[in-house]
């Protein structure tokens, strides 16, 4: 917005690298950049919101959020689930296979344990509101079967062991905020070039 436009009270913060702007009847600040990029004839503009310019109280920045990010692995579980969790339900036809179940199943898998503290490691531990009852051996037997045919699946999947042992490591190294309402991962090129020799995703 043109300097002229601007009240006095805005017009200080129309700096170089600065941009005012009036949205809802409010005067907002904003850095604005530009970049490079490869394919385009014209720089591309980069916009951050700063804050609100008060007439009173002047700049008011923006509010951040007080949530501490927590990491867990997200990486491994979900390719799991995206890879082997048909193949697996189908197997287990003769058996009940429910949703916490298999979970419990890539816990296991994942870490050799299924102990509270072992679930809480992984994004899957979202879906349990409190530590899941596991009544009996034949549900313990259910989720030792499912974390074998895990193994199967990875053995079918990458029969290379250095390249499975490696594709394990690097999707257990990925990590997401247990906050993050619909996670997604970018998988390294080197992660990605071993999943792409064996067509998986």
């Amino acid at each position: 917005m043109k300097i002229d436009l601007l009240p006095d009270f805005a017009k200080p913060y129309k700096t170089k690298g600065f941009d005012v702007r009036l949205v809802r009847g409010s005067y907002q600040l904003f850095k604005v950049t530009s970049k490079r990029v490869e394919g385009k004839k014209y720089p591309v503009l980069e916009q951050s919101y700063i804050g609100t310019i008060d007439p009173d109280k002047g700049l008011l920045p923006k509010k951040t959020s007080s949530v501490t990010p927590f990491l867990v692995e997200y990486g491994l579980s979900a390719f799991i689930l995206k890879n082997f969790k048909r193949k697996i339900q189908r197997s287990m036809f003769n058996h009940s296979c429910s949703e916490q179940s298999f979970i419990l199943g890539v816990i296991l898998f994942m870490y050799g344990h299924i102990q509270d503290r072992f679930i809480r490691l992984s994004y899957l531990s979202k879906d349990f509101t409190k530590t899941p009852d596991i009544a009996g051996p034949a549900a313990i037997n259910r989720i030792k079967k499912i974390a074998l045919l895990i193994t199967s699946c990875f053995d079918e999947a990458i029969p290379d062991k250095a390249d499975r042992d490696y594709a394990k490591e690097l999707l257990r190294e990925l990590k997401v905020d247990i906050n993050t309402p619909k996670p997604s991962v970018i998988y390294p090129k080197e992660l990605s070039d071993v999943l792409s020799k064996y067509k998986l995703k």
